[in-house]
Formats: structure tokens, C-alpha cells, sequence
């Protein structure tokens, strides 16, 4: 059993939290019997805890689901545990579990306050949020059918059971939607019915006298999802072909279009170091990277061949500013210790394997991968066509893309979104980047992770090292060019000078990232447009963001909750230039 020493209460029953949860929450929700006429189910959950209520409904689902169905389980936890602690809390019910706790943990996130979208199974979606209730919960945007109000009890956590979070339980809620908690007591009833739900009271599980359940009264009815079957992805680099393999993992019929080789552009350089964007204060833009990091870890780990290296980033103070957003981000932006730590040169120095001269951010969990086998690893099962889109046409409630129809177009070209009437408008730009592979000699084989500083320079891997990069939004030259190389060369000697005259450079890869106006992606529906998405300007961010940015129109097509906060969503719309003009 675990005991919370911040709120002097226990995780679940003493006599049996599976049982527990059979009881309260399943059979207080009508359930298996509610989810067995709905093609998707979503449950909210206010305290994951160690996940025991989830393996309770997972073991339901497995035994009651029907082919087709699909559940999507949401969960907010704000003092997210260690893999090992649920692993030990939950081993007395090893034989009734199974492998699904194994199951559940190596999928299990980071430690890092998000939005975390887990595929569990073709049939269970896991998003766990790891944050404060009372913040998150009114950002979720979703139809919930049943809600299982779990957490300490209110006399130990009064925070958590709140006018915040009734409030947002009914705004996600229509007529009929249950819930059901194991306390009844007074605040928690009375919250309820404020917020037009009806309580009902009944027997609790084992020693607890009362539990409550009921239902949403309303008028507010679930609308029908018309269904999305058939897709085109136009673009074949990070943005691309992570919505194809997301949307062919789901069942979608998937045309994958690519006028050249896959990963051309900036998607094909020969190694990507991934990080998150670093902020001092927590903010819609540190929610979005911290979570797409954490979700693009998990997709890394899962693929093979694609030159994945967690050998961790160092993230040198090099100058005052630096210092406030690398600290911040820390101390701030609800990162736990296991993830991010703010060291001394002397400690920042052993970890690099060279000496470095200043303070360092670590982070232990980044690392780098090859774009370009990446991309091809997620479209190996993907229809690809070789063929270049000039045009979209909308015919009837379908689109016709080089004479083949669809339910639905993702634009995922770079900066060929803007040779499309539908997104031409939109503020984006080219920023030309060149990074150089420098031969990997006695001194440099010593580095053992990644050193950032304004530039970076990656640990060798089959005896060179990427060294990078320019940023240069003036340039339109696609050449390599000599003095980028110096350029490149100088940055990294002045920030670690124990490197100096060890880099040899013995090639180097100029490309253009697609950056916007205000240096955020563009994802998600284009709203003038039926079923026309956009995934583009990921800047130098985009082995983590596309990840993320797949999630997001992957569960809008389907109908599913947004796995990002209401802000995140808005902030990444491509509406949102034309709504800050209007406002103006």
C-alpha cells in the first residue's frame, strides 16, 4: 500500500482497490452495459494515482468490447509516481492483471507536467495528464460518457474537489453522461447538483458506509462524428509521414504524396538532436514542447532503425538570459528531478566526457536520431505516390487529389503549403539551416552526450559527429557554403574550448525549415474548409512537435478528445493569425 505524505491518505482500500474499483466506479457507471452500444467510449478519471482504476476497466473492456469499439480512457494526475512505485503497489494482484500492468508501464511518460496521449492497444487510448486538476481539467475538450471521481478523500484534499472541476466535468459532459466516487460527502454533492447533475447515494465498497453516483441533466446532446476513411498526406518529411503512420496505425486508407525521395528536405539531415523549447515560466508554449518530447520519446523507443541514442543533452549557460530560461524551465514548468537538472561546470563536465567551462541544464532523457530513417520507417507500410499536387479539389463532400478521392487532405509540404490557395495566406517563411559531419578523433570519441550552446555538437556515432547549425531566415542559397562551415567551427570552439582544433569537417547538408510569424507550429483544421488539415512550421523543433502534431488531427478526424489543452490547440490553429488581425 502507499501512503501520500502530502495529503496523510492511502491510494486505494486496504481490503481490495481492484475490487474497490469494480465496485464504485464500473458498476457505479452502469458499465460494462453503457459502452456496449457506442462505437467510442470516454471515461474521465480525476486521480490515476497507480493506475489501478484503468486496469480494472482494461480487464472489462477485454472481456465485454466488441470488435470496432474503442475506448478512450483520460486521467488527470498532479504527483505523477515512479514506474516502480505503481510496480510494487499493485504486485498482490499480479494474477488477476496479467501482463497489462507491464503493458501500461512501458508505455508510461515521463515525469513531466503534460498532456501525454498513450496508444495502449488498437482499442484503448490512455491520456494521462500529469497536472493539477483544477488547471487542466478545464482545458480538456471532449465528450465524456462516464466520469470516475477519484482522489484522496475532500476532508484531505478539499483543492481537488471543487467548483472548478464541476464546473468543467459538466462542460464536457451531456445529457445522461454518469459518474460515480467513492465519497458522499456533503461538498462533493452538493458541487454536483449545482452543476445540474442528479446524486444519487448507495452502499460503499467494504468499510465505507456511502458512495455516490448519478448522471448529467441537460440538453446538451452528443453530436455524431461523420466518419473519415479515406486520407492524402501531402509531404513526405517529419509532418507527413508521422500523421500517415499515425492515421494507418488507426485503420485509415492512407496516400502518402511525395514528389521526391522521402525525407528531402530539412527531415533528411543525417542526424536530429531532439530536445524541448526551453521557457522560464510554465505557459502554453512549455505544455506543448514538454508533452510533445515525452510522447516523441515513446515513439522513438518503440521504432528500430532509425538511429536512436539517449545519450542526453547539456544545455550550457552561456550567457545571463540563457541562464533564467534554462533555470526556469527547472524550477518552474513541472519537470520532476529525473528529467531535467541544473549542474555545475565540474558536474556538467563528467557527463559531457570533455571539460566544459560553464553551468549546464541536463536533461538525461534527449538524444538524437536520423531524420531521414525515420521518416522511412514510419512510411514503410504507407502508401506512397511519387507524383507532385498542384491543386485541391473540392467535389461534393469529398476532395480530389490527382484524380483519386478522399474524406479528407493533410497538407504536410513545408513550404509548399503556400503554393496552395486554401493556406496561402498564412504567415510562414523559410529558414535556411546548414549543419556540418565532422571525423570523429581521440579527444572528441570522449563525448558522451549532446552539447548545446547556441550551436550543438552530438557524440560520434560510427565515427563522426553532427555539428550545427546556422540560422539564417535572409538566405535563399541551397549551396553549401565554406564560411557557414567556419562559422560552425568558431561557435563551438568559443563555447568549449577544450574542443578547439580537434573538429576536422568532412562534409555538410544545407535545407529550409518552414518557421511562422510567431515561431509556433500551425496543426490542426483548416475551419473555412471540410476535412482540410495543416501540420507545418516546426522549425528546428520538429522531431518532437510533428510527433505531437499527428496526435492531435488524428484524434479531431476520429472524433476523440484533443490531447492538448484547449490554449495549445488554439495557439497551434491555423485561425489564429486571422482572429489576432481581426482583433486589431
Amino acid at each position: 500500500q502507499i501512503y501520500s505524505d502530502t495529503y496523510k491518505d492511502i491510494y486505494f482500500c486496504e481490503e481490495d482497490g481492484l475490487d474497490e474499483g469494480d465496485h464504485v466506479f464500473l458498476k457505479g457507471n452502469k458499465l460494462p452495459e453503457r459502452w456496449q452500444d457506442k462505437a467510442e467510449f470516454t471515461i474521465a478519471e480525476t486521480g490515476f494515482g497507480t493506475g489501478l482504476n484503468f486496469l480494472a476497466t482494461w480487464l472489462a473492456w477485454e472481456k465485454t468490447a466488441k470488435t470496432g469499439q474503442h475506448l478512450t480512457y483520460i486521467s488527470f494526475e498532479k504527483f505523477p509516481l515512479t514506474p516502480e512505485q505503481i510496480r510494487t503497489a499493485l504486485s498482490r494482484w499480479k494474477k488477476e492483471i496479467g501482463d497489462k500492468l507491464e503493458m501500461m508501464l512501458a508505455n508510461y511518460p515521463l515525469r513531466i507536467s503534460g498532456w501525454h496521449p498513450i496508444r495502449i492497444s488498437d482499442d484503448i487510448s490512455l491520456l494521462l495528464v500529469f497536472d493539477d486538476v483544477n488547471r487542466a481539467l478545464p482545458e480538456l475538450e471532449a465528450y465524456v460518457d462516464a466520469w470516475f471521481l477519484d482522489g484522496f478523500a475532500p476532508a484531505k484534499n478539499p483543492e481537488m474537489w471543487s467548483e472548478t472541476v464541476f464546473k468543467a466535468m459538466a462542460e464536457n459532459s451531456y445529457d445522461g453522461t454518469t459518474f460515480a466516487s467513492f465519497t458522499a460527502a456533503g461538498l462533493v454533492k452538493r458541487g454536483l447538483r449545482d452543476q445540474n447533475f442528479f446524486v444519487a447515494k448507495t452502499r460503499g465498497y467494504g468499510r465505507k458506509r456511502d458512495m455516490i453516483y448519478g448522471h448529467f441533466v441537460s440538453d446538451h446532446q452528443k453530436p455524431e462524428k461523420k466518419k473519415v476513411k479515406s486520407v492524402a498526406v501531402i509531404g513526405g518529411g517529419l509532418a507527413g509521414t508521422n500523421i500517415a503512420a499515425r492515421l494507418h496505425n488507426e485503420g485509415f486508407t492512407v496516400d502518402l504524396y511525395e514528389e521526391q525521395n522521402i525525407a528531402a528536405g530539412a527531415s533528411g539531415n543525417p542526424r536530429g538532436l531532439f530536445n524541448p523549447r526551453f521557457t522560464s515560466q510554465q505557459s502554453f508554449v512549455s505544455d506543448f514542447y514538454a508533452s510533445a518530447y515525452s510522447c516523441a520519446i515513446r515513439q522513438f523507443k518503440k521504432l528500430e532503425n532509425i538511429g536512436y541514442k539517449s545519450c542526453g543533452s547539456l544545455h550550457l549557460v552561456t550567457d545571463s538570459e540563457k541562464g533564467k530560461r534554462l533555470t526556469g524551465m527547472a524550477e518552474n514548468c513541472g519537470w520532476h528531478r529525473d528529467h531535467i537538472s541544473m549542474l555545475e561546470s565540474d558536474e556538467a563536465s563528467e557527463i559531457a566526457g570533455i571539460k566544459v567551462t560553464c553551468k549546464a541544464t541536463y536533461l538525461p532523457d534527449a538524444g538524437f536520431v536520423d531524420p531521414a530513417a525515420l521518416c522511412g520507417e514510419l512510411s514503410k507500410h504507407v502508401s506512397i505516390q511519387n507524383e507532385k499536387v498542384e491543386k485541391l479539389i473540392r467535389s461534393g463532400e469529398a476532395w480530389q487529389v490527382n484524380e483519386r478521392t478522399y474524406d479528407a487532405v493533410v497538407l504536410a509540404c513545408g513550404a509548399g503549403v503556400l503554393n496552395f490557395p486554401e493556406t496561402a495566406q498564412l504567415p510562414l517563411s523559410t529558414v535556411r539551416g546548414q549543419l556540418a559531419i565532422a571525423r570523429a578523433t581521440d579527444v572528441t570519441k570522449k563525448i558522451k552526450a549532446n552539447i548545446c550552446y547556441g550551436g550543438y555538437c552530438s557524440p560520434a556515432e560510427n565515427d563522426v559527429h553532427a555539428i550545427g547549425a546556422t540560422f539564417q531566415p535572409w538566405l535563399k542559397d541551397e549551396n553549401i557554403r565554406d564560411e557557414d562551415n567556419g562559422d560552425i567551427i568558431e561557435n563551438l570552439e568559443v563555447h568549449v574550448p577544450s574542443l578547439a582544433n580537434e573538429m576536422k569537417i568532412t562534409g555538410a547538408r544545407a535545407s529550409f525549415r518552414v518557421a511562422s510569424k510567431d515561431r509556433f507550429p500551425v496543426v490542426g483544421r483548416l475551419e473555412d474548409y471540410d476535412n482540410l488539415y495543416i501540420s507545418a512550421a516546426h522549425g528546428s523543433h520538429g522531431l518532437i512537435s510533428s510527433v505531437m502534431a499527428a496526435e492531435i488531427i488524428a484524434a479531431d478526424m476520429m472524433g476523440r478528445a484533443c490531447p492538448m489543452p484547449k490554449l495549445v490547440a488554439k495557439e497551434l490553429s491555423p485561425q489564429r493569425f486571422a482572429e489576432r488581425a481581426a482583433k486589431k
